[in-house]
């Protein structure tokens, strides 16, 4: 046999192997099961896997995220049926999650404290995951208000929002009782799967009345929001980066009141430490508010509570007053945060069509907050480190328990139980 022969013999030997064995077989169909009111366009539009080419299961693996993320299923799973040596079907079972959510409850917030409220929630509405809220509450906080939210109203992943309400609380710190009314439109648009941009509007109405007197403030505020988002699952990503910012304007519409630019981002990054059901996440955290406008005294914030830095109580009107953690408050702030996420129940839909789970995390917080952004670095941070629980809950994503001690100038301040919705990060 000739050298050529011998390569002709060789190549189609090899041709023969890679065709038999190292071929992957081809999607020939793609089916869901499991809904009852979700419309089955809803589902097909996040599917990108195509038909009658080679299974790519990372693909299929992202399209299961992607109907993870839409919130409107308590579990959703993917199967694979080979129906020949070349062919397979890719089947996606779902568990729709609570739809309705009509409650007469109490209500608890470290700002504000206990309230009771009354609310109807509608996710997934009319079978095209729309949400509509109409709520109130009575209390700590008074309020009157409705949110309605279509994520894809047209186009390709163009979404709308629409609310208004009225709340009636008494600031925090401030010697203040507020009545706001607002009104809000938004609409949002996907770029990629990755890029996303959002704009629109809010007008604020908003008294601050005492004793003293009465101050009177309105505006217009317009507002454009980015995010960059590649995690894999929105409420408990196991690796990705998500970076949301927020640049808006309030604009007095009338009176002598000072008009205030800001911008607000939160940047995030997770690590898979160790995988399958029961893994382990780190998640670091970098977050910021910054205003480039005068100071005044109805814009200040504070560090502390579930969504700063956690250890350190809500601070009340005494200790504003007394001044002797005149470090907590200020109009700007830098948090920086990371956390350590243990899943000790992975997340299952129960009997009830909800999920349930159970993780632990270990957390430690650090920030600053000052009026003038030149002086953010110029005085010591405090810190925060605790342990905390979450557990999976339909809509609100997860209930959040967490446990910290706070320390300023390396000293312990105090230490503070956190309740609260959704992770800090």
């Amino acid at each position: 046999m000739s050298i050529s022969s011998t390569i002709r013999f060789v190549v189609i030997i090899f041709f023969l192997i890679v065709t038999t064995f190292g071929q992957q077989p081809i999607v020939k169909k793609i089916e869901f099961i499991g809904q009852n009111k979700t419309k089955s366009y809803i589902i097909e539009r996040e599917i990108q896997h195509p038909v009658n080419i080679s299974i790519d299961s990372s693909l299929a693996e992202a399209d299961k995220n992607r109907l993870e993320n839409l919130g409107i299923f308590s579990m959703v799973t993917l199967q694979t049926f080979q129906q020949d040596q070349n062919e397979v079907v890719l089947r996606y079972t779902v568990i729709e999650s609570w739809r309705f959510f009509p409650m007469l409850t109490p209500i608890y917030d470290e700002k504000w404290g206990w309230s009771v409220g009354a609310a109807l929630m509608i996710n997934n509405f009319r079978g095209r995951n729309e949400s509509l809220a109409l709520q109130g509450q009575y209390g700590g906080q008074n309020t009157l208000g409705f949110e309605f939210v279509n994520p894809w109203i047209t186009g390709d992943h163009v979404s709308f929002q629409l609310g208004a309400g009225n709340d009636i609380y008494s600031h925090t710190f401030l010697p203040y009782d507020i009545n706001s009314k607002h009104f809000q439109v938004r609409l949002g648009k996907y770029f990629t799967n990755s890029i996303r941009t959002k704009i629109g509007f809010k007008i604020i109405d908003k008294t601050y009345s005492n004793e003293l007197g009465t101050r009177k403030f309105s505006y217009i505020i317009p507002f454009i929001n980015l995010k960059y988002d590649t995690r894999d699952l929105y409420s408990n990503p196991s690796k990705g980066f998500f970076s949301s910012n927020s640049i808006f304007h309030r604009f007095a519409i009338n009176g002598n009141q000072s008009n205030q630019l800001v911008w607000n981002q939160s940047t995030s990054y997770f690590k898979e430490l160790i995988g399958g059901n029961l893994n382990m996440v780190a998640g670091v955290n970098l977050a910021s508010l910054l205003s480039l406008s005068k100071t005044l005294d109805v814009w200040y914030d504070y560090l502390g509570g579930a969504y700063t830095v956690r250890g350190w109580n809500v601070p009340n009107s005494g200790l504003y007053k007394n001044q002797s953690q005149s470090y907590r408050f200020g109009m700007n702030w830098i948090t920086a945060s990371a956390e350590l996420r243990q899943t000790i129940i992975p997340k299952f839909a129960t009997k009830f069509d909800n999920e349930f789970g159970l993780s632990v995390v270990a957390f430690a917080d650090v920030g600053v907050i000052q009026n003038n952004i030149p002086e953010l670095f110029q005085y010591s941070p405090l810190t925060g480190i605790g342990l905390g629980i979450r557990i999976p809950w339909p809509i609100i994503k997860s209930l959040r328990l967490d446990y910290g001690w706070s320390f300023y100038k390396g000293k312990h301040v105090e230490q503070s139980l956190h309740f609260s919705f959704g992770d800090k990060f």
